[in-house]
């Protein structure tokens, strides 16, 4: 190493950069740098910050590919942080943190985007429940807020409509849930659609976008999770409930692996670097329900991996399932055959289970898993030309009508009351010999009328109140549908 330069002006370590590619470059002379620490050039502007060392360099990530070599960089003795403050709601940023919005430059404290996740002493058990408003993963999924639930699957199956359906139905959530979403390495025109569906359905009221697009520097492309989980961690510790949706961790972690072999680090399997698994664990330990002493907010996590043909084995998505709370897996054949969401509850779990969910939904829909791999092994048998009991007959078409009533348009929202209806009048057989095809009329007709004529029936299940009244108001409504 080059001995160490001191400027006469502002008393700083001088660094020289001794190699340079794509914005990943090894510098010298700066021996009493740290992680995370923010770099500047002569006219003391940020251009980039350190995520390693090697013998007796620095290994820096540049924030632009316009660097010459042999550029001398100065420390600025800071480590990276944003702005956060409840102004940040609306605002869309880049992967630095900077406006990209034309709504003026951010406000508020700044804050360590590296900071560690909270220790066990300050977390409290998951016990409230984060609705969807999406009836696969209400009933038989349920999301608590503080989870961790991994999105998979392969291309071009929904994984982002559906976390964009979670965002969006969080407008009807009666305690606020305020939502970060990070776009990683996306093409621009994925990255222009999603802003649209957010601001047309007024998501933007309550949330907060964070995009590095794949034009934009490895730097940037590195950092944007990091900093979407940090706005997150502001709400969760002044005692709100946030939601952060990772869109996807597939292309954070190839960005990492390009920037480990750029700075000649060892590949491990399947050429990504041996501390892949800690930095995506950091990040989603992050994620929490905070004890009352803590303030008791939130903060929930929803990653997004893609996966090749179905292989769930790759080493990506072996460290995120075994770091999150459980996966929601999206199928290719249930998406050919028009199963929207293409869900596959056999291979999906959520591991907080039915403990989140409302005591009433808990007891009528607590069946349905084991409904729909019945009614899978019964649809086998039907291959086979044997006779069936009637009760058999009855059970493939009581399965039948639950698959129906598990399918669900994009951009629609069903509260929890309303499911908990739907679903006891299919386990009570009330709908007993209506068609599949003709399903998705009846619901609609009976989710009109449960909103405007019998809205009182919703008011009681909130209340947590089923009782013979109730019921005998259902079989009224479904005889209306009927009629």
């Amino acid at each position: 190493m080059t001995k160490n330069k001191i400027t006469k002006n502002n008393n700083k370590e001088v660094g020289r950069i001794v190699s340079f590619f794509s914005g990943v470059a090894k510098v010298e002379g700066i021996p009493h740098t740290f992680l995370g620490e923010v770099l500047l050039n002569k006219n003391e502007e940020e251009i980039g910050i350190v995520i390693g060392f090697a013998q007796n360099l620095a290994e820096v990530l540049f924030f632009s590919e316009d660097i010459d070599l042999d550029s001398i960089v100065f420390r600025s003795g800071r480590i990276f942080s944003v702005h956060v403050s409840e102004n940040i709601i609306g605002r869309i940023l880049n992967g630095r943190g900077v406006a990209l919005d034309q709504l003026g430059t951010l406000i508020g404290e700044k804050k360590n985007v590296f900071n560690k996740a909270p220790g066990i002493i300050e977390r409290s058990p998951v016990k409230r429940s984060l609705f969807t408003g999406i009836k696969i993963i209400d009933t038989t999924l349920p999301l608590g807020r503080g989870q961790r639930e991994l999105i998979i699957g392969d291309r071009k199956l929904g994984k982002t409509t559906l976390a964009v359906d979670v965002v969006l139905n969080q407008k009807y959530s009666p305690r606020p849930v305020y939502c970060v979403y990070v776009l990683i390495g996306q093409k621009k025109q994925k990255i222009d659609n999603l802003l649209n569906i957010l601001r047309k359905n007024g998501a933007l009221d309550y949330s907060v976008v964070v995009m590095a697009s794949a034009n934009d520097s490895l730097a940037e492309q590195y950092l944007a999770p990091l900093i979407g989980c940090t706005l997150g961690e502001f709400f969760r510790d002044i005692g709100q409930d946030a939601l952060v949706v990772y869109d996807d961790f597939s292309r954070h972690a190839m960005i990492y692996r390009d920037i480990a072999l750029l700075l000649e680090r060892p590949p491990g399997r399947e050429a990504y670097p041996g501390d892949i698994f800690s930095l995506h664990a950091g990040i989603l330990e992050r994620a929490a329900q905070l004890s009352s002493e803590k303030g008791g907010g939130s903060l929930s996590a929803l990653p997004i991996i893609e996966t090749q043909e179905g292989d769930i084995t790759s080493f990506i998505a072996t460290n995120l399932i075994s770091i999150t709370d459980g996966q929601i897996y999206l199928e290719n054949g249930l998406f050919q055959n028009g199963f929207l969401p293409a869900v596959n509850v056999g291979l999906s779990v959520s591991r907080i289970g039915s403990q989140v969910q409302p005591k009433l939904l808990r007891e009528v829909v607590g069946g349905i898993r084991l409904a729909i791999a019945q009614h899978k092994e019964m649809k086998k048998l039907t291959r086979l030309e044997t006779v069936f009991t009637e009760d058999i007959k009855q059970k493939i078409q009581k399965g039948d009508l639950i698959l129906e009533l598990l399918k669900q348009n994009r951009h629609t929202f069903v509260s929890w009351p309303e499911q908990l209806v739907l679903f006891y009048v299919v386990e009570q057989g009330l709908f007993n010999g209506l068609e599949k095809e003709q399903w998705e009329e009846v619901e609609k007709i009976l989710l009109t009328l449960l909103r405007n004529k019998f809205q009182d029936v919703i008011h009681l299940l909130e209340g947590g109140i089923l009782n013979n009244e109730v019921k005998k108001k259902i079989k009224e409504l479904v005889d209306t549908v009927k009629t």
